[in-house]
């Protein structure tokens, strides 16, 4: 499919348009558009005219916390230059010239319980109120996703998987360089030569948000964080616009439905066209896996069902089969390893009971086999395979 580039904004003629002006009649950018309203001056129908442009005060829809912000600097800008009421009609860009002048403005200011995410120190270095104090906003969800993007550029992959949410699991398996190849193929990533934050959203719980970027004035990616213990992290990254987030469950379920059909051919249509958008999405990869596994191509399967554990290393059904082939193949001591990290997140799981099992077994370690056999068949009786090996078990031992 072919991809054409957007329109750019009107004005500035190098960011994207994003929204219509009903003043100007053309689209534009945010930031463009955060120039023209500031003055007050757009027609109350536009849902991005200033409702109130009062200091401290503001009322207007913005689509981002940095566009936001802009838009304070720029109202600051203009109410530092304006007579104002409180002060008796004098200019605060004036009052500062006396130490009185600086105190009038700072006790006022004080007065307000301030948001972090408003530049008071626009103001405190515009006017030089060396005595207004400030706090400064700790490091936002759009501050992570914009030095993700950064780094993606730059290629600064050690830097880009630090930001990932699995990264520790990653550090501690020497997995990092093997979610930077799978990251660094796609194609959208490769060419990122500019980017620019659109917009962005927060859940109501505030623990999970969604960043839009314009990539080259051609491409739109959406970066999902997550906070964990009070930190950003990137959970995924979607080639899209954000609202493909809400749509992957039902992208999953079509690949789904098509592999229970046996239908691989249409599968594998379905496979590669969302696989070029959610493409740190762990469900694909096992779904792939399980497409070369009907398909009898073992190799492709086990490394698909690696890279699902590697974007999601508590996905169990990924973990399992990746942990099965490298068994079938010989690979025992690094199946066991993952065997015992699926018991960790599911202490249940009956295969992987059953062939760690039937690997401690093998390795004259009766007395954990048959504990694990033991808790696999209380909870599963049907299990043939597991009676047979407790079967085998109880006879080597006699």
């Amino acid at each position: 499919m072919k991809i054409f580039k957007k329109k750019k904004c009107k004005i500035c003629k190098v960011k994207t348009g994003t929204r219509f002006c009903m003043r100007k009649g053309f689209d534009l950018c945010w930031e463009d558009c955060n120039i023209l309203r500031v003055d007050e001056k757009c027609p109350s129908e536009c849902e991005y005219h200033l409702q109130s442009s009062e200091i401290m005060q503001q009322k207007a829809k913005s689509d981002s916390q940095m566009e936001y912000i802009d838009l304070l600097k720029k109202q600051m800008a203009l109410w530092v230059n304006k007579p104002q009421k409180i002060f008796n009609d004098q200019l605060p860009s004036t009052m500062v010239e006396t130490e009185n002048g600086k105190k009038k403005i700072v006790n006022f200011i004080n007065q307000f319980k301030v948001n972090p995410i408003v530049p008071l120190y626009y103001l405190k270095e515009r006017l030089s109120l060396d005595d207004l104090k400030v706090n400064y906003s700790p490091k936002t969800y759009e501050d992570h996703a914009i030095e993700l993007m950064q780094n993606l550029y730059t290629n600064e992959w050690e830097k880009v998987t630090s930001f990932m949410v699995n990264y520790e699991y990653w550090k501690s398996h020497d997995l990092e360089d093997k979610f930077v190849t799978i990251i660094a193929a796609n194609k959208v990533i490769k060419k990122i030569r500019d980017f620019h934050l659109i917009s962005s959203a927060l859940t109501k719980e505030k623990d999970q948000a969604l960043v839009y970027f314009d990539v080259n004035n051609k491409y739109d990616v959406t970066v999902n964080l997550r906070l964990i213990k009070q930190e950003w992290k990137i959970q995924s990254l979607i080639i899209g616009k954000p609202e493909l987030f809400n749509s992957e469950s039902e992208a999953i379920q079509q690949v789904a439905i098509l592999l229970s059909k046996n239908e691989t051919s249409k599968a594998y249509e379905l496979l590669q066209k969302y696989s070029n958008i959610y493409i740190s999405s762990s469900d694909f990869e096992y779904y792939w896996g399980l497409y070369y596994t009907f398909t009898k191509n073992q190799k492709k399967a086990e490394n698909r069902f690696l890279q699902a554990l590697i974007l999601d290393p508590a996905f169990v059904e990924a973990k399992y089969n990746y942990a099965f082939i490298q068994h079938s193949n010989g690979n025992i001591e690094n199946a066991k390893k993952i065997y015992y990290e699926i018991l960790q997140d599911a202490p249940k799981e009956p295969k992987t009971l059953n062939n760690l099992a039937s690997i401690l077994i093998d390795d004259k370690n009766y007395t954990e086999a048959e504990e694990l056999l033991n808790r696999c068949i209380k909870d599963n009786p049907e299990f043939v395979i597991a009676s047979q090996n407790l079967e085998r078990l109880t006879k080597l031992k006699n």
